[in-house]
């Protein structure tokens, strides 16, 4: 049995700290906060409320391995539903389209309705491309740790080098259908010029596994995950800084908070920035290398976030809404409201120069006069931007160099995201092993 503290209690921080506790080891986790599951939360106003982060997720697989490896499955806590409303696109020449998530023949269908045949070929042609570029992310890249060179065939299956604009620029001749590809990037804060176009894999990852949410608001998993800390007897301290991550010949020894208590641990999960794990917390020379590349990333780009208590009636939006342009928007419209009202959240994607809402009514949503309730989301750890191909080998490895240090979350392989947050966790919960 090892003694295990983990840093940080967002999503990948409690996915780590359960899946090592079930392997048998003694887990405390040191959040800083007083309240546990990071963004995956809760907005609450004027009797309405929103997520304060994830509403949704593809992959649904990598949650219920989650609570299966953790305990009983996830069904016993919450239940993951469906989201069977497409999602809508509004364009700037006021087109719309209607995207089916999970289905291939009704996604050629639409791209048919609004661009013609052949753009929808061209559509399902690349989709259908991602299937093998899937099947070596999976097999290289996402389920294990990164490997620290590639074969030669699968670096030329992936192009790295070939970033999403272009990729969207040499398949698709409408550009309408660029500009859902790009929203690939856009969404993760990144550039699409910049985000190699093995990122577009999403597109088949949604229309093969589909989107996947909880009624009642996808906070509900941080909730599921704070019970099953309980049930594991995890340690959990709240409002508990870490100050250092000691060490002793390349190897941690524990971790000294700010008021200077020290805990002993033969292992520290990391679920912060690893800029900040390695430029302020962890000063051992087995790191100066990982330290210099993780120093030279930075940070994507953050949603701004203005969550909206709406009286009816409203315009007709399904789950989610995409109206393109400078910046992106996006409308979700899952929140819970009293009867007569509707609780919208609205990510704006870019640096916005105007007001939510005046972004909104120039899109042809015209609700100003229906707002009763307006509330913002605190900013939150959104990864890393790509700057290239390259960014890939500069994010913090799952396995540290320091030993027994590990990292995890949206800043650590294989990125942001419910799926990739979790499968880390796997990632590092399968590298340390049973107790």
């Amino acid at each position: 049995m090892a003694e295990v503290i983990v840093i940080g209690a967002g999503l990948a921080g409690l996915a780590s700290a359960v899946r090592l506790a079930k392997l048998g080891h003694r887990v405390t986790i040191c959040e800083q906060d007083e309240r546990l599951g990071g963004v995956l939360g809760r907005i609450e106003a004027d009797g309405f409320q929103w997520d304060a982060g994830a509403a949704s997720t593809t992959l649904p697989a990598a949650l219920r391995d989650l609570f299966r490896k953790s305990g009983r499955p996830i069904e016993t806590l919450v239940q993951l539903e469906p989201v069977l409303e497409a999602r809508r696109h509004m364009f700037a020449d006021g087109s719309v389209l209607d995207l089916p998530l999970n289905d291939r023949a009704t996604q050629h269908e639409a791209w048919t309705d609004l661009a013609g045949a052949q753009v929808a070929q061209q559509w399902t042609d690349l989709v259908d491309s991602y299937s093998d570029i899937w099947q070596l992310l999976r097999t290289t890249s996402i389920e294990p740790p990164l490997e620290d060179k590639l074969s030669f065939s699968t670096i030329r299956a992936l192009k790295p080098w070939q970033s999403l604009e272009k990729v969207a620029q040499r398949r698709l001749s409408d550009e309408r259908a660029r500009a859902v590809l790009r929203h690939f990037a856009a969404q993760g804060g990144s550039d699409a010029s910049l985000t190699p176009g093995y990122v577009g894999v999403w597109s088949y990852l949604e229309r093969t596994f589909g989107r996947w949410t909880i009624p009642g608001g996808f906070g509900a998993i941080a909730d599921a995950l704070v019970q099953r800390a309980s049930e594991r007897k995890i340690t959990v301290r709240t409002s508990a800084t870490v100050a250092a991550v000691t060490t002793n010949g390349g190897a941690v020894t524990g971790v000294r908070l700010t008021d200077g208590e020290e805990l002993a641990a033969d292992i520290v999960v990391s679920d912060i920035d690893p800029r900040v794990l390695y430029g302020e917390l962890v000063d051992d020379s087995a790191a100066k290398k990982v330290r210099k590349h993780v120093l030279a990333t930075h940070q994507a780009q953050e949603a701004y976030v203005v969550h909206l208590g709406l009286q009816e009636p409203l315009p007709a939006l399904p789950f989610e809404t995409v109206l393109h342009g400078t910046p992106t928007v996006v409308v979700r419209t899952g929140g819970q409201a009293p009867a007569g009202y509707q609780a919208w959240s609205v990510l704006v994607h870019g640096y916005p120069t105007d007001d939510v809402l005046d972004l909104l009514v120039a899109r042809g949503l015209h609700i100003r006069d229906k707002v009763v309730s307006r509330q913002v989301s605190p900013s939150w750890w959104a990864g890393v931007a790509w700057e290239g191909y390259r960014t890939a080998r500069r994010r913090a490895g799952n396995v540290s160099p320091v030993k027994g240090l590990y990292c995890v979350g949206a800043g650590a392989h294989p990125g942001s995201g419910v799926p990739a947050t979790t499968l880390g966790a796997a990632i590092v919960a399968d590298a340390i092993g049973k107790a």
